[in-house]
């Protein structure tokens, strides 16, 4: 249903913020207070999007809160990914000694103090603006609807993750070192960065479970 997509959302950010991938992200960066208050924000939400979403249509105030909603939730959805690309980032080189002096440099204290400082802030900032659209809502009369389970079941299982389990990627071991070669820019002598790669081919080969893999 078109008017459930933002309450879908909040769902799948709440059960990424309550996944063990994220629990692990959480104790290494030490921000398991900040992002458990953030699910916790989000799982409040919830329970009015579904009518929120109903009434934007006849109503302009509501269609502009819902708009805010919605970035709020997106710059929650590109921190979690953040989080996530720099501890495989870290993950990777750690593992490869071609990459000894940067594991270094990135492993140092100043380093692991200036990332956490930094994602802590984005988080405050994030938690202030959901506040501030959480004590919007009043304005508005938003009715607490309840999702079958069942529906919500469904839902679930069609939610695409940023994290993936290994198993489920079988034979691609080649394209994953490629994909992650270009990524770490393993050419010394080039300053060239690469910012997106481009994963390309037939519908059902896998690409996504591939991407998502790396």
């Amino acid at each position: 249903m078109a008017e459930s997509i933002l309450f879908d959302v909040a769902t799948s950010l709440v059960t990424k913020l309550g996944s063990l991938a994220i629990t692990e992200i959480q104790l290494l960066w030490g921000v398991y207070d900040e992002l458990d208050k953030l699910k916790h924000t989000i799982s409040a939400m919830k329970a009015v999007l579904l009518d929120a979403e109903k009434q934007q249509s006849n109503s302009h105030a509501v269609k502009n809160w819902i708009s805010r909603v919605k970035q709020a939730f997106y710059d929650v959805d590109d921190l979690i990914d953040e989080f996530a690309y720099e501890t495989l980032r870290r993950q990777v080189m750690a593992e490869d000694k071609r990459w000894a002096k940067e594991v270094r440099e990135i492993f140092s204290i100043p380093q692991q103090n200036a990332f956490r400082y930094k994602m802590s802030h984005k988080i405050k900032d994030i938690r202030e603006k959901l506040k501030d659209i959480d004590d919007d809502k009043n304005k508005f009369c938003f009715s607490e609807l309840i999702v079958n389970t069942r529906d919500n079941e469904l839902r679930k299982s069609r939610e695409t993750f940023s994290f993936i389990c290994d198993d489920e990627v079988v034979g691609r071991d080649d394209d994953k070192k490629a994909i992650i070669d270009l990524l770490l820019n393993t050419n010394p002598n080039t300053k060239e960065n690469i910012a997106v790669i481009a994963i390309v081919g037939m519908g059902g080969l896998g690409k996504t479970a591939l991407a998502q893999s790396i």
